[in-house]
C-alpha cells in the first residue's frame, strides 16, 4: 500500500472511530507512521484529506451496494438489498456511525468544500432507490424514495446510539407494506 493509500485508510479508520473534530493531522501522521512532510506532500489540509476520505467512502458504498442489487431479481428485492445491506453495515462490530452525516454534523461549517461529497453521495443514493421504485410503478416515487432513505438515516442513528433495539425485519414489513399500499392504489385508480 502506497503511503497516501496508507494516510487515507488510517484517516477514515479514525474518523470512523472517534470523530473528525477530535483526530488531528499529528494523530494521523502518527498512526500512519508517515513523516509531516509526506502528508502534506500529498494532502494540503485536513479539509482535503477529508474530502479524500468521503470520495473513497463513496466508491466503496456504491461497489459494495451495487453488488448486492445487481444480484437481486426484482425491484422488491433490490430495495430489500439495500435495506440489507445496511443493516449489515450497522450490525458489524466496527460500527461508529455514517462518515457523512458525521462530516455533516461535525464539521461542514468548518470545512465547506466537503459539502459537494457530502451531496455527490446522498444525490447518488436517492437516484439508486428512487430507479427501483419507478420499476415498480409507484405513483409518487419521489416522496417514497426519500421515505425509504429517512428510514435508513433513523435506523443509522440508532444503530450508534441503541443498535440493540433494531428490529430490522419488523421495519421492512413497514416499508413492504408503504410499498403495497402504494402499488394497491395505484393499480386500484386505474
Amino acid at each position: 500500500m502506497s503511503k497516501r493509500e496508507t494516510i487515507i485508510t488510517t484517516a477514515m479508520t479514525l474518523f470512523n472511530q472517534k470523530s473528525y473534530t477530535s483526530i488531528g493531522v499529528d494523530k494521523i501522521i502518527a498512526e500512519s507512521k508517515v513523516a509531516k512532510m509526506t502528508f502534506y506532500k500529498y494532502f494540503s489540509s485536513k479539509e482535503v484529506l477529508i474530502e479524500e476520505c468521503l470520495r473513497r467512502r463513496i466508491l466503496e458504498v456504491q461497489t459494495s451496494l451495487l453488488d448486492k442489487v445487481n444480484s437481486a431479481d426484482n425491484p422488491l428485492n433490490k430495495l430489500k438489498s439495500i435495506f440489507n445491506w445496511y443493516i449489515d453495515w450497522i450490525n458489524t462490530e466496527d460500527f461508529s456511525g455514517c462518515l457523512f452525516k458525521k462530516a455533516t454534523i461535525e464539521v461542514l461549517q468548518l470545512y465547506p468544500s466537503i459539502k459537494k461529497q457530502v451531496n455527490k453521495y446522498r444525490e447518488w443514493i436517492y437516484s439508486l432507490v428512487l430507479s427501483i421504485f419507478l420499476e415498480l410503478e409507484i405513483e409518487d416515487p419521489k416522496v417514497l424514495s426519500s421515505l425509504f432513505l429517512n428510514i435508513i438515516d433513523g435506523l443509522i442513528i440508532d444503530g450508534t446510539i441503541n443498535k440493540p433495539e433494531i428490529n430490522s425485519e419488523e421495519t421492512w414489513s413497514y416499508i413492504n407494506k408503504l410499498i403495497e399500499l402504494e402499488t394497491k392504489q395505484k393499480y386500484e385508480a386505474a
